[in-house]
């Protein structure tokens, strides 16, 4: 079938271009022209898979006026690959991963205003009532940009790639520990067969990105794991370019198999220092960045800002947080007494009013708030110097020399933060931690490290105490950074946190397909969490944006914004 399909589309845009060459490309042409291709593929196919509708005069010049021009976004880090399958950071998912399908695809996509899951790859789907058979049935019209077909074989190929343990991926395989097999029904049906129920099973294979078969196949994983660069995918964009240290490049998808999108080309273009970024959008260098609060709250209210700049700033139930979290493995923090007293010791509204400018809101755990995951009668810990010193003294920490650092049997009470260097929230949030752990007797260093070495360090679990954001989903599974089966390399419990109740709770929570009882699950591990502190849950953050007024079509939704519904006016564009 995929033979025949490749022919016939080859007959069909060979037709069009003669057409094209023959006709011009004058607009009262093309009716005629898509008359005659439909009737091609009837007579071809025996059916019209993918029909083709003339534009009016007026919808073609409303979309011209809209086609073109590039959209240049800032990211303060460089993703460390651009391979969806073994990427682990939110920058490589901006730009390859399931958050917004620019090169990858997925089989489904949450609408962004309902939440409701919708077909994108997949046409349709059907779930057993026992939850263990999920059948994908794909559209009949999709293909890669190197105009391959899109086949059942290619999610099973990305299926088995993520189950491959020699693969870089136990980040996302840990979500697949209860799949059984992948079966390809036909070229454009597959099922998924499950070993027990799972909660999110429909969600975690429908929203990963497929990767073509016959681009990433290999015979070693280790080859695999190195394609780290010229993804290929069936989106609407591909990739154009890597700049290292400067930027990556993805071009309009021309031979795209659904509806465009209006830019160009997207541009990524790395500024790690916020005030520099802040000069290339003012200058016009970037059209889009995330500021930091003060630059947020310094340019709301400025008339003569905003006739150049619009200024977005939304909150997305996707439980994401920011965080401290202290290394298991590090003799320091083994003790619930230490890591109480040195949330106790964290003056958490300070840093909200102070670095944050009140747009935080503090957490207690790794639930959003509101979220039906989230327990509503843990309540943050409270700053309490006196309280940490207590407990640090119950825990065998005293300054038993006079030298103003606790210490015990002959250690003194000190350790290193890993940060992400040149992040201003981050460095001046070391500082505020810094000077209060000192006044109970806790030296603290700042340790700061460039991006990709400090996932690496992170990785590696190099490293005593750390802070961070995690970025969630509207239903999570805690079980990728909590479960003890995750400290193992390529896992994401990087503070080797184990607690038997808590496995047995993840464990049972993924198997509850009922609401409100997996609910209860995760309201009791988040108590759990709470009474250990193995992380200091910091903050639930709101995404800010200023963005060049030039580009048009932004709209917030539930979700967040939709690039693909954005664009700038032809007379607006610049390049």
């Amino acid at each position: 079938m995929a033979g025949k399909s490749s022919v016939f589309k080859f007959f069909v845009v060979l037709i069009l271009l003669i057409l094209v060459f023959l006709q011009g490309l004058e607009m009262k042409q093309s009716d005629r022209l898509f008359e005659r291709v439909n009737q091609l593929e009837k007579k071809v196919s025996g059916k019209s898979s993918r029909v083709y509708r003339p534009a009016s005069d007026a919808d073609s010049a409303e979309a011209a006026a809209k086609d073109g021009g590039w959209l240049i976004w800032r990211l303060s880090a460089e993703p460390p690959t651009l391979n969806p399958i073994t990427a682990k950071d939110a920058y490589a998912d901006m730009i390859v991963g399931s958050k917004n399908c620019f090169v990858f695809e997925t089989l489904v996509k949450r609408n962004r205003d309902s939440l409701e899951y919708e077909p994108l790859l997949a046409e349709s789907w059907d779930i057993s009532d026992d939850g263990l058979r999920i059948e994908f049935r794909l559209k009949d019209d999709i293909w890669f940009s190197d105009g391959e077909p899109v086949t059942a074989e290619d999610v099973k190929f990305t299926y088995e790639t993520i189950m491959d343990v020699e693969i870089d991926a136990a980040n996302i395989r840990n979500y697949f520990v209860d799949f059984k097999s992948c079966e390809v029904v036909n070229d454009r049906t597959v099922v998924f067969n499950m070993k027990r129920p799972y909660f999110l099973a429909f969600g975690m294979i429908g929203e990963t990105p497929i990767i073509p078969k016959h681009v990433y196949e290999y015979e070693d994983a280790q080859d695999f794991n190195s394609n780290i660069s010229d993804p290929v995918g069936s989106g609407p964009f591909v990739f154009g370019q890597w700049d290292v240290g400067d930027k990556i490049v993805l071009e309009k998808n021309e031979n795209y198999w659904g509806e465009g999108v209006n830019f160009e080309k997207l541009i990524y273009k790395f500024i790690s220092n916020d005030m520099a970024a802040l000069t290339a959008l003012k200058s016009g260098q970037i059209d889009v960045m995330a500021p930091l609060p003060e630059q947020y709250t310094s340019y709301k209210d400025s008339e003569q800002f905003k006739e150049k700049f619009n200024i977005y700033k939304y909150l997305i139930p996707d439980n994401s947080y920011t965080y401290v979290s202290w290394n298991f493995e590090c003799e320091l923090f083994q003790s619930g007494k230490v890591r109480n007293a040195l949330t106790h010791l964290i003056d958490r509204e300070k840093i909200k009013d102070h670095i944050w400018e009140g747009l935080v809101r503090i957490v207690s755990g790794p639930f959003s708030p509101g979220s039906p995951q989230c327990n509503p009668n843990v309540k943050p810990l409270e700053f309490s110097p006196d309280k940490a010193r207590e407990l640090l003294s119950e825990a065998g920490w005293e300054d038993t020399n006079g030298n103003g650092i606790r210490d015990k049997n002959g250690r003194e009470f000190k350790f290193k933060l890993m940060i992400v260097s040149g992040s201003p929230i981050t460095e001046q949030t070391a500082k505020v931690l810094k000077d209060q752990f000192s006044q109970a007797g806790i030296i603290m260093e700042v340790d700061p490290f460039e991006w990709s070495v400090f996932l690496d360090r992170l990785h590696k679990r190099d490293f005593e105490a750390t802070t961070l954001a995690w970025q969630g989903d509207v239903e999570t599974d805690p079980y990728q950074i909590w479960h003890s089966s995750q400290i193992a390399k390529g896992g994401s419990n990087y503070i080797s946190y184990k607690n038997e109740t808590v496995d047995n709770i993840l464990e049972e929570a993924r198997r509850t397909l009922d609401d409100e009882k997996r609910n209860r699950l995760y309201h009791r591990f988040h108590k759990i969490l709470n009474d250990e502190q193995p992380y200091t849950f910091m903050f639930a953050r709101p995404s800010i944006a200023f963005m060049n007024n030039r580009i048009k079509g932004v709209k917030v939704h539930k979700l967040g914004v939709n690039i693909k519904e954005w664009y700038i006016p032809s007379e607006l564009q610049k390049y």
